[in-house]
């Protein structure tokens, strides 16, 4: 916090010279310590807001977003609800917190322990992997996942953090280089490593209702995340030539923004031949939570994965369990079956793999109309957020069934409420797409990997944009009225909280007069909400302009920033 000692030194003098206030000497003394006081207190918070919007933007520039995200709660003193009830199953609204924790521990269990089974039970049927090589794991390995742990971060049931795995030192790489070596010998974990502890975070809405609430965190062991970061490092070189160009998901040098531009492009180039674009955006139930341990482990043996790493991931899901942490109290433990396990650092890498094998046998023998550089393509996706792609509106129908019937051969299931289908044409769709005796619902727009996509060009996302923005500008009112703060203070968070959500794949944006006519208008709001500018003032924007110039200087607004990305 912004308080030190030498303010609090001060505001004890200050309370030993209130009592002499009424002398002539001690009135004057307590008026300048009070100055003092609070003169120090103004320059202590623009420091301290000024090193928290430091970190912020050196988080958000080394991808840290939930170092960056608690930094900003600090900052607007935002406390998340928590509930305090909670409903059984029978709709009675539980409020002792031993049937509220039981009451969690029965959903989790019985969504994370249930037997997956596929329609089709010859996917099993795989030779086991001729890749058997064991190479013991280096010393260099444990060193490089040690230093790799993450700061910040919750223990889990050992109660060892990782600032204690690596304040360990040489002492510490020893044991974990023995241990881990043991493991991949015999492939059995220690318990502890084995343990995860489940958090339910809230979400918007009636919090008596469990449907709205986050119950994918899970807090495993620090010291078992070099393990499991060594076995990455080995099994991403063999995920790499698995998965295809289409998937961007968890792969380095891929990002959301590259796979947006994708799809953009795509639908121009059919715009401008006149061609017709039809997406269906496919939604898979709980998709992580969902993935069937068998039919996992015989996609790895199929894609030929060395069999050692197969083994010892196999055992560790074997011997995987779970328990609530609610309130700092845990009831009874149960067996994760189905799912990869939440909080472990190689589970999007099986996840890709496994949806791999999905995707390929859908897609089998199947040669779509849908062509970039003369090359045939399907589907782009990004782990589970899928865009189906047909070049007509019978090749989408069959598209739908064929990704129906595969998903469903590995117990995977697609939600028919939330799949969406999308015309990317000068006309309109008349086809109606059946679905499990469903019609999937077309829309005109759709919001993928956060951004709108749609054949109206650039005003639906820049739209979507500004008002995130106006609503994080608003989240920020406790920064931009304080008047202990100075303007030149308010500026960076303005930029690293406000405009940074603004600018999110604003390299993409097509722009015109209409569109940079709106992006100007955006900024003058956010400056007059941080000047304390009232439309009732009758302020010009010139006049906002000028005050904004004279506290921070000569800066590059927002609309010159969108260039600047578009040009690199």
């Amino acid at each position: 916090m912004w308080m030190t000692d030498e303010i609090l030194a001060l505001c004890d003098i200050r309370r030993s010279l209130k009592e002499r206030k009424k002398e002539s000497e001690g009135g004057k003394q307590y008026r300048e310590t009070n100055l003092k006081v609070k003169r120090s207190i103004k320059e202590a918070t623009e420091k301290w807001i000024e090193d928290q919007c430091e970190d912020i933007e050196n988080s958000l520039k080394h991808n840290n977003s939930n170092k960056a995200y608690k930094i900003v709660k600090e900052l607007t003193d935002t406390k998340q609800a928590r509930a305090t009830t909670i409903e059984s199953k029978e709709g009675k609204c539980l409020t002792q917190e031993k049937d509220i924790l039981e009451r969690w521990t029965e959903y989790c269990s019985e969504l994370y322990t249930h037997v997956a089974t596929g329609k089709d039970p010859n996917v099993l049927n795989v030779p086991p992997s001729s890749n058997n090589a064991r190479h013991s794991i280096l010393r260099g390995e444990i060193i490089e996942a040690v230093s790799s742990l993450k700061p910040g971060k919750s223990a889990g049931i050992d109660n060892i953090t990782g600032e204690r795995v690596k304040a360990g030192g040489e002492a510490t790489i020893d044991m974990l280089l023995l241990i881990c070596n043991k493991i991949l010998q015999t492939g059995v974990w220690p318990k502890p490593w084995t343990l995860s502890l489940v958090i339910t975070l809230p979400k918007k809405g009636n919090l008596k209702l469990r449907q709205n609430y986050r119950t994918i965190i899970s807090l495993i062991s620090h010291p078992s995340k070099v393990m499991l970061k060594v076995i990455l490092n080995r099994l991403k070189p063999e995920a790499e030539n698995i998965i295809v160009e289409e998937q961007a998901g968890f792969r380095p040098g891929r990002s959301t923004v590259e796979q947006i531009c994708n799809i953009r492009i795509l639908m121009e180039k059919y715009l401008q031949h006149q061609q017709e674009l039809h997406h269906v955006f496919i939604d898979f139930k709980n998709a992580f939570g969902r993935v069937w341990h068998e039919a996992l482990w015989s996609t790895m043996r199929k894609y030929n994965i060395n069999s050692n790493f197969i083994s010892v991931i196999e055992n560790l899901y074997n011997a995987a369990t779970s328990a609530v942490f609610y309130n700092n109290n845990i009831r009874d433990w149960f067996r994760t079956t189905v799912g990869v396990r939440q909080g472990c650092l190689f589970s999007p890498t099986l996840f890709n793999i496994f949806l791999e094998r999905i995707m390929t046998d859908a897609l089998e023998d199947r040669c779509g109309t849908v062509n970039i550089g003369g090359r045939p393509i399907t589907n782009l996706r990004f782990a589970d957020d899928t865009d189906g792609l047909a070049g007509n509106e019978c090749e989408l129908a069959s598209l739908v069934e064929q990704l129906d019937k595969a998903s469903s051969n590995f117990s995977m299931e697609i939600s028919a409420e939330k799949t969406k289908i999308m015309t990317n044409s000068k006309e309109s769709s008349k086809k109606e797409i059946r679905f499990n005796g469903q019609i999937l619902e077309s829309v005109a727009k759709y919001k993928y990997l956060g951004s709108i996509i749609s054949d109206e060009g650039s005003l639906p996302e820049i739209l979507s944009r500004i008002a995130q923005t106006i609503a994080a500008l608003t989240k920020l009112k406790p920064i931009w009225y304080n008047k202990n703060i100075a303007i030149s203070s308010k500026i960076r968070p303005l930029r690293s909280l406000v405009m940074s959500i603004f600018l999110y794949t604003c390299e993409l944006w097509t722009l015109n007069a209409d569109i940079e006519r709106r992006i100007r208008a955006m900024e003058m709001r956010c400056y007059r909400r941080l000047l304390g500018i009232s439309y009732k003032d009758h302020t010009t924007n010139e006049e906002g302009s000028r005050r904004i110039e004279n506290a921070i200087g000569p800066h590059v607004d927002l609309l010159t920033i969108v260039r600047q990305r578009k040009l690199k």
